[in-house]
């Protein structure tokens, strides 16, 4: 059996990934993988910037909004999602383009960051919400201890977050149907990967542009419903939405929940470009060059060629 192969675009958000990966789709038999860590959540796509209803129209899309936002995703369950579907696109003959700007999700499909833990599964990922939901910080962080004394030792004791984490791992290792090394025996993806980056103030002001036409085009009452329907779910704390809601509550005006989105993007889109750096033999195209869809597109045939 051959490997697996993929065509992987990533960039900081804002930099245009969606709609040069649409332009691609429409040249080339292919089909578009999500890999952002926040756009798989139902509900969520103005926050997060999904693709438009043009972009979607013009090729299949994969992996948008399929995980419910209470729940907790993770690299690992990335990896196995991500393989399905790019077995499925490439038994169909297309070329899988992987899209997103979280660097760990496209490293660890490659195996360039490989993951430590096993993956918890729907059933375990409950069981430790419901005790969490009754169970005090200090008894939750006594239950990792006896499961995984080493993994207990290593988080700080206020930190709820990791505790959790650390649990579903410790829980998923020891249940007789996942084994520990489920996801680090699978094959790495072939991955050609291409980075979008471009000038910092160029992409700042996209970023401010981008971040305004989401609280202009309905991002308030999205992260309404979200948490209308899972107040407590994880994914309102990230960028836009809990500045949303503090608009909403009234502890900050309208100005202030932009212009904090803006500087908490601005932030995550430094460490983003921080990490694209670091990836080794990767393609760096000018994400506003007017010759870089046609340079994007000349990859992706030379890609499709070899396939």
């Amino acid at each position: 059996m051959s490997a697996l192969r993929a065509l992987a675009l990533c960039g900081p958000t804002a930099s245009g990934k969606s709609e040069l990966a649409s332009f691609v789709a429409e040249h080339v038999r292919a089909e578009i993988v999500n890999a952002d860590s926040r756009q798989i959540y139902a509900g969520m796509r103005i926050g997060t910037g999904w693709p438009s209803d043009e972009q979607f129209a013009r090729a299949p899309h994969h992996l948008y909004g399929m995980v419910d936002p209470c729940e907790r995703y993770s690299a690992g369950r990335f990896v196995i999602d991500a393989r399905a579907a790019i077995e499925t696109i490439a038994a169909r003959g297309a070329l899988p383009i992987l899209v997103g700007g979280t660097g760990l999700y496209i490293e660890a499909l490659a195996g360039t960051m490989p993951l430590d833990r096993p993956v918890a599964d729907d059933r375990v990922r409950a069981r430790v919400r419901a005790e969490a939901a009754v169970h005090p910080a200090d008894a939750l962080r006594a239950w990792l201890a006896s499961l995984a004394p080493q993994s207990a030792a290593r988080i700080p004791p206020g930190d709820r977050y990791r505790t959790l984490r650390a649990l579903e791992a410790a829980l998923a290792e020891r249940a007789q149907d996942q084994p520990p090394d489920r996801i680090r025996s699978a094959p790495p993806v072939q991955l050609t990967i291409v980075v979008l980056d471009a000038a910092p103030d160029v992409l700042e002001g996209r970023i401010t542009a981008r971040v305004r036409a989401m609280f202009e085009h309905g991002l308030v009452d999205e992260a309404l419903a979200v948490r209308g329907k899972h107040e407590d779910a994880p994914a309102l704390s990230g960028i836009g939405y809990a500045e949303a809601l503090s608009y909403a509550d009234g502890i900050a005006t309208w100005l202030e929940a932009l212009t904090q989105t803006v500087a908490r993007t601005r932030a995550y889109a430094k460490r983003q470009r921080t990490w694209f750096r670091r990836i080794a033999d990767a393609l760096r195209l000018d994400a506003y060059d007017e010759r870089t869809p046609h340079a994007l597109l000349e990859v992706a045939r030379g890609f499709a060629r070899m396939a």
